[in-house]
């Protein structure tokens, strides 16, 4: 146990040098301060109630912290990761009593419960903090997108979300040769996990919203779209079956993406 204690203490150190592993770090906090006080600030200044402008950023805010927590826990530990092989860590580690495998699995848990938390602080923040103010006007309905959701519903949410984590960062470390080539592949995954916002556009109300699914994320976010919005199609399954689908997909995709990096730096 201590060996693990004296290497989480390591990779916190590590993490903590780089810029851009910081600002991965702080962003949730960041974004819970924009979403929670600036946007709606920015509102009340332009006179814009009940607008459909008012109802476009509010919704902008609220997806985008659906959408990025678990991402950014990813992109982190791809970096990591990148790093590691840069550094030739992993070749130290493959002769140490530390396997490959369950150093990478070690860093997968530990970044996995730091995108929970980041999407607590983002999605539950936001909750207690500007619930009140996430009310829009959506097909004549007066909907409000935070109260409509409990505090166990977000937990379920940042713990399913979450488990998309090692799928991002086992790709971008496998691909990508440094973090040049690795910030690239962020750029493009960014575009991809907001397909599943198109879930709100009339055409995906029915069963051909499940398209959207190959996308890992979209099954938790919906799931708390459902709530928000609440179920008015009977294509969409119930909270828990959505959430069981998420986890299972990702799980599957992260394990899979395991043994990818595993044999493509072909050191066990």
């Amino acid at each position: 146990m201590k060996k693990y204690i004296s290497l989480l203490k390591y990779e916190m150190k590590t993490i903590l040098k780089d810029p851009m592993n910081v600002f991965m770090l702080t962003y949730p906090v960041v974004m819970l301060l924009v979403c929670a006080y600036l946007l709606p600030m920015i509102i009340a200044m332009t006179n814009g109630e009940n607008s459909s402008g008012e109802a476009i950023t509010l919704l902008i805010g609220f997806i985008v912290i659906l959408a990025v927590g678990g991402f950014l826990m990813g992109a982190m530990l791809g970096f990591s990761l990148l790093d590691n092989k840069d550094e030739m860590t992993l070749i130290n580690i493959a002769v140490s009593p530390i396997t490959v495998s369950g150093y990478a699995t070690f860093k997968i848990i530990y970044t996995y419960v730091l995108s929970i938390i980041a999407n607590l602080i983002m999605l539950g923040g936001l909750k207690l903090l500007a619930s009140d103010v996430y009310t829009i006007q959506y097909q004549q309905l007066q909907l409000p997108l935070l109260d409509s959701i409990s505090y166990g519903e977000i937990l379920v949410f940042s713990i399913v979300t979450s488990f998309f984590v090692p799928a991002i960062a086992l790709v971008i470390a496998s691909i990508a040769k440094n973090k040049i080539e690795g910030f690239a592949l962020i750029k493009g995954g960014g575009l991809i996990v907001f397909i599943p916002v198109l879930a709100l556009l009339d055409i995906f109300q029915d069963w051909k919203q499940y398209i959207l699914g190959i996308v890992p994320i979209f099954w938790p976010l919906k799931a708390i779209l459902n709530e928000s919005f609440g179920s008015m199609f009977s294509s969409n399954l119930p909270f828990w079956l959505y959430m069981v689908i998420g986890s299972v997909y990702s799980i599957v995709l992260g394990l899979l993406a395991l043994r990818g990096f595993l044999k493509k730096i072909n050191i066990k």
